[in-house]
């Protein structure tokens, strides 16, 4: 497999040159070349000598023409905060020509960053996708590892003629990208290209220019959620959620005492009293929602992830927080419980933790159920989107509910019955056909 992949690699990068180097006529004249020299052995028997050596001969001078870009100009990209997956978002160049010539008849190629798969990822990509392949890509894969290799690099930028300059213009050129894919993408370089007079060859000026834009998940509607539950002893109040809740946030104002956070010292009341004085604060009582992500998909399709990933986004938009608190659960290299609403973090900020989320084997699931069972006491309901429903993630569910928890369970795959839980399965090929049918 790896000696497999090496030459699949060497095919790709040689196309790539040859596409980046050579117009549609010049790639057509390439061809032309290679057969004229297949069928132009005997010169005896064919005449096709007389058309390689013409097509040689047209190529030895569109060389000639493609060895200067000519007037350089200076290019910058613009791009927005972030962008969605599937989603087009605009991306602007500022073109200057800062030389004393005109400039005209020069193309932009903006490339992104190509990361090529692993074993391990070809071979998951190949057991993901429709069996009904062509039978090339079921014997050999270059088409299957081509497609991977433009979904990991994540987006496809067509090439943008750019506007006419002269001495010292300025101008600014729009095109829209559409991602292919959540994550980071990586912005490498821009390539100014200009065809040679035949119109055969392209003179090249590379410069570097990265950057990066990260791509948040894919989200579809969702129907408006039923989490019933009460409100639960929240301990430190307020001072964690601003002003919204049973009691007051500001309870008294009192003595310094070892152990007291320094965020609640009053400075004012310190200058004035000439010893520390602390903001005391009354513990509160409201509802907390809890958005469980399993990232255990070690052995799951690739495909059930990204699902699972769009799910967990679309209930962080659609879900109305209102006076709540939502905290997302998830393991990464550890157990992570981040918190958004009542002025604690932004929904945003979750989502660009979801956007760079990969599926893990290790530790295990029980690390997750742990720090859900530890946060639990706080809980007034619970979404939990999980990677299937195997007897581990099933007694979570129980457990949950034996707690008077509100339960919510979203499998992507086939789903189930649990006790005390309410399961609705979410098929990872129409996602929002799935959610679209929650009540």
């Amino acid at each position: 497999m790896p000696r497999l992949l090496r030459a699949f690699q060497t095919v790709y990068t040689l196309s790539r040159w040859g596409r980046r180097r050579f117009t549609p006529a010049g790639l057509a004249l390439l061809y032309l070349l290679g057969a004229a020299a297949l069928f132009g052995i005997d010169t005896q028997r064919t005449a096709a000598y007389q058309v390689f050596a013409l097509t040689v001969a047209l190529i030895a001078v569109a060389s000639l023409g493609a060895l200067r870009v000519g007037v350089r100009p200076s290019v910058t990209r613009h791009l927005p905060a972030c962008a969605t997956a599937g989603q087009p978002f605009p991306c602007r160049y500022s073109v200057v020509n800062p030389s004393r010539k005109p400039m005209s008849g020069l193309r932009l190629r903006d490339e992104l960053a190509d990361t090529l798969p692993t074993p391990e990822r070809f071979h998951q990509a190949r057991g993901d996708g429709d069996p009904a392949v062509n039978w090339v890509d079921r014997k050999i894969g270059y088409p299957r590892w081509v497609a991977l290799v433009g979904r990991l690099r994540g987006a496809d930028i067509e090439e943008v003629l750019l506007p006419d300059l002269g001495p010292g213009e300025r101008e600014e050129v729009a095109r829209t990208i559409t991602p292919l894919r959540r994550g980071m993408l990586r912005f490498e370089r821009l390539r100014l290209l200009r065809a040679d007079p035949l119109g055969l060859i392209n003179a090249m000026a590379t410069m570097a220019a990265p950057d990066s834009l990260l791509v948040l998940p894919k989200t579809y509607p969702i129907a408006p959620l039923a989490l019933p539950g009460v409100r639960r002893l929240q301990l430190g109040g307020v001072a964690l959620s601003q002003h919204v809740g049973d009691s007051e946030e500001f309870v008294q104002l009192r003595d310094y005492r070892p152990g007291d956070p320094l965020r609640h010292i009053h400075w004012r009341a310190f200058a004035r009293a000439g010893k520390p004085v602390v903001k005391e604060y009354q513990d509160e009582f409201f509802t907390r929602y809890a958005l469980v992500l399993d990232t255990f998909g070690g052995h799951s399709a690739q495909r059930d992830f990204e699902a699972a990933l769009s799910v967990a986004a679309s209930i962080l938009v659609g879900l109305p927080l209102r006076d709540a608190l939502l905290d997302l659960l998830f393991v990464e290299d550890r157990a992570w419980c981040l918190t958004a609403g009542r002025g604690v973090g932004q929904v945003s900020e979750l989502l660009r933790v979801i956007a760079v989320l990969e599926p893990r084997a290790e530790p295990g699931f029980g690390v997750l159920a742990q720090r859900v069972l530890q946060q639990a006491g706080a809980l007034s309901a619970c979404i939990v989107v999980l990677l299937g429903l195997d007897e581990p993630r099933r007694a979570l569910l129980e457990q949950l509910s034996r707690m008077g928890i509100s339960v919510l369970a979203l499998v992507v795959g086939a789903g189930g019955e649990v006790p005390g839980a309410r399961v609705h399965a979410i098929d990872p090929g129409d996602v929002g056909a799935s959610l679209a049918a929650l009540s």
